[in-house]
């Protein structure tokens, strides 16, 4: 399953599986994206197939035979039951579209008719997921894999094809970026997509009491001498900085042009709109508007406080909607957090740039009126904040990891990228969260200096070690991972492998053996 050609990830990810070709003369069926068939169509030679995202805004022709819906509605049921994941799920994680409900407290959505009609019809996420589960099945059982590869599977098509495979127990493997080494990526099975290797390695470091790497030291060292954020979400505010108000304009009017042309052609459909403006330069005045909530801290001002920092996520992004389902809505977390605060201290919450103009005329007016809440100025020095801090309290950010680097205290409440140094204090029952936090505020480290600093490093070797470079000159080093990644797979790869000959032998009406069928 592949994203746009036209992204730097899709070319990376051709010329792996490319590769994959050579060595193991892969029959390779792709789903992609409309219009992008032409790019992708070498890949499939000589028998694999070649599949276009279908529109699943119209009804499939099987909706209108109950026979057909009962069936699909069945195996949708049996796949919740094997993957052990529900539907709402899914539909939680799909809060840009389907899902958008989940959200509307907290964000104000683009007046899309998708979203209009969602909303308006309380059912018609759950009908939309089994028409797109139906288009799976009938993938699935067109192309009869061995194997599901994806760049991710959050959006509601990605995860209801992840549902049909799970149904047949076929292995499902995704690409991720890593938050703790930059420009690099890992192969993950794991459904919330998190990098299960580097968290396995990072505790047989602890447990073998290994060397810390050179590299991994230095690393430290840089950041606590020149604290960067996160390349990826420092590359993004860099690009938004970059694009003014006119340039905004001139890429859209530029896009529109593009996706009219190709339209014409049958490769594709207009997907820009006019309200995208309207909504782009309203989100503009709304970011003036909210500025009067905000304010802003230097650092001797910090140094003078006592105060737990809590950084806020971008919405709907995916470390909130799927990997720490249960704290996707801030405002309560927040609200928690407030009803678990010491005397004495301050929460100061720090909004995240990119919700700016998204929220709703009530959002910031209601949280700052919970005891002892201060909002921060997303613009200001994050790491100032950390540094100060007494606590850094976050679901399951990044700052988390920046405020372990400065050797403060940290609670996570849900699983995070740097679980493997165990060096983070996990909130397991949210009853307990001010337990927690009075321990973490009066009692000792939960490690001395020293192994605090052998975690780290054995946390970032763990990283080095399970993550590649996705770069198209190096496709042959993410072959090798990927082939090693599934040769660590190799006992449920192969008795996935025989579940499905048997499957395919019985339904041939042949003995249910794989050696039969």
């Amino acid at each position: 399953m592949l994203p746009i050609h036209t992204e730097e990830r899709a070319e990376y990810l051709v010329r792996v599986l490319i590769e994959m070709k050579k060595r193991w003369n892969w029959q390779i069926s792709i789903i992609c994206p409309v219009g992008d068939r032409n790019a992708y169509r070498h890949l499939t030679e000589p028998s694999g197939l070649l599949i276009e995202a279908p529109d699943y805004s119209r009804a499939a022709d099987w909706e209108s035979d109950p026979a057909a819906v009962s069936r699909i509605e069945r195996n949708l049921s049996e796949a919740e039951r094997i993957a052990g994941v529900p539907v709402g799920q899914w539909i939680l994680a799909s809060q840009q579209t389907i899902g958008c409900a989940f959200a509307l407290p907290h964000l104000k959505f683009k007046p899309t008719a998708q979203n209009r009609f969602v909303l308006a019809d309380n059912s018609e996420p759950y009908r939309i997921f089994l028409r797109m589960f139906g288009s799976a099945e009938e993938i699935m059982e067109t192309t009869r894999p061995d194997l599901f590869l994806a760049y991710e599977w959050q959006k509601p098509w990605r995860s209801s094809v992840w549902m049909a495979a799970a149904r047949r127990h076929i292995p499902r493997v995704g690409i991720r970026l890593s938050k703790l080494n930059g420009d690099h990526y890992f192969w993950t099975n794991d459904r919330t997509l998190f990098n299960d290797a580097a968290d396995r390695l990072a505790h047989a470091k602890r447990q073998a009491g290994a060397p810390v790497s050179d590299l991994a030291r230095s690393r430290i060292d840089a950041f606590r001498n020149r604290p960067l954020t996160v390349k990826y979400i420092r590359d993004k505010w860099d690009m938004l900085g970059k694009k003014s108000w006119l340039k905004w304009h001139v890429d859209w009017t530029r896009a529109t042009l593009r996706q009219t042309a190709r339209a014409a052609t049958g490769n594709g459909r207009v997907e820009k709109s006019l309200g995208q403006i309207v909504e782009y330069n309203r989100k503009i005045i709304q970011a003036k508007r909210d500025r009067k909530y905000f304010r802003s801290f230097d650092y001797a001002t910090l140094s003078s406080m006592k105060y737990i920092y809590f950084p806020m996520h971008k919405e709907t992004d995916l470390p909130m909607v799927m990997q720490a389902p249960r704290w996707h809505d801030q405002r309560n977390s927040l609200q928690v957090l407030a009803a678990a605060l010491p005397y004495g201290y301050r929460i100061l919450a720090r909004e995240h740039r990119m919700n700016m103009g998204t929220r709703p005329s009530h959002y910031y007016d209601q949280l700052s009126k919970l005891p002892n809440l201060t909002l921060v100025d997303p613009f200001g020095d994050q790491f100032d904040y950390i540094r100060n801090a007494s606590l850094v309290v976050t679901e399951n950010g990044s700052s988390g990891w920046e405020a372990l680097l400065f050797n403060r205290p940290v609670i996570s409440m849900s699983r995070t990228v740097y679980d493997g140094a165990g060096l983070a204090r996990k909130v397991a029952n949210q009853d307990e969260i001010g337990a927690e936090i009075l321990k973490a505020l009066s009692g000792p480290a939960l490690v001395n200096e020293d192994e605090h600093e052998r975690r780290l490093g054995w946390m970032l070797d763990a990283e080095f070690e399970s993550t590649f470079p996705m770069n198209v000159d190096r496709a042959a080093e993410g072959a090798d991972r990927l082939e090693g990644f599934l040769s660590s797979l190799e006992h449920d790869f192969n008795n996935a492998l025989v579940d499905k000959r048997i499957s395919v032998g019985k339904e041939a009406g042949a003995p249910g053996s794989s050696d039969a069928a």
